[in-house]
């Protein structure tokens, strides 16, 4: 479905954030992106969705060359994107209207959604009238109501605590699960990678490389139960390995 051909990026002054990198994501693969802060992960992102221009390769969708082309997937970057003066309801209709869907078929779609979104009863409120883990959620359905097939996103529970954030891992399984989306999911949360992926690919210090892909070895469906299985331990202790040594590669 994606592919990366030495995607890079330079920005003036000789400034490298990215070096040419290549990936591929086939449709319904969930594929997270590790490494330390400040390697290009989140810049890979925004190449990817169109916002920023690659210094070099390309991105390609579908077979088709998307460079420097938005609309393609649903993008949910770290900030929390919410406009504070709108309705939940509202915040989350806004890619249906910019595709030109008339507002009452946008919101007839959303509330469909809101079930299983877990945010039946909030369409009335503001942003702030919502936890973080709700909000989040309001910025999944947003996502998802862009009708890409493909989601791009950016620590979305960097932000939330830990039982937040293994709910909403739960919730957004089933979510990918049952919609057939192909994700890529950027994450400093190796335990979150593990669980939730299909496969990782870890990123070197900045300026960032893809240094391997590893495959996970766990089926779907998935639950917690995974997190303490000797297998699961195992792989965080590889992947630990693999980015102390590619520190410590950098640092000589």
């Amino acid at each position: 479905m994606l592919r990366l051909k030495g995607a890079g990026k330079t920005y003036p002054g000789d400034q490298t954030v990215l070096l040419p990198s290549d990936l591929i994501v086939e449709k319904g693969e969930f594929v997270s992106i590790i490494g330390p802060s400040g390697c290009g992960k989140s810049t890979l992102l925004d190449i990817i969705a169109g916002v920023n221009s690659p210094s070099t390769g390309s991105v390609h969708y579908r077979g088709k060359d998307i460079t420097n082309q938005t609309g393609h997937a649903g993008y949910m970057p770290q900030s929390d994107v919410l406009f504070p003066w709108r309705t939940i309801l509202e915040n989350v209709i806004l890619p249906l209207e910019l595709q030109g869907t008339g507002k009452d078929k946008a919101r007839e779609e959303a509330l469909s959604l809101f079930p299983q979104f877990g945010l039946e009863g909030f369409e009335h409120h503001y942003p702030s009238m919502l936890s973080g883990g709700m909000r989040q959620r309001a910025n999944f359905l947003r996502a998802f109501l862009s009708g890409r097939d493909l989601l791009l996103l950016d620590e979305p529970f960097g932000k939330l605590d830990a039982m937040t954030r293994l709910d909403l891992q739960k919730w957004f399984i089933s979510i990918c699960e049952t919609s057939g989306k192909t994700a890529l999911f950027i994450t400093h949360d190796m335990d979150e990678a593990i669980y939730l992926s299909d496969r990782i690919a870890v990123f070197s210090p900045r300026p960032g490389r893809i240094i391997e892909q590893i495959p996970v070895p766990f089926g779907r469906p998935r639950t917690e139960h995974i997190l303490t299985s000797p297998e699961f331990l195992s792989m965080k202790q590889k992947l630990l390995n693999l980015l102390h040594s590619e520190n410590k590669s950098e640092t000589r």
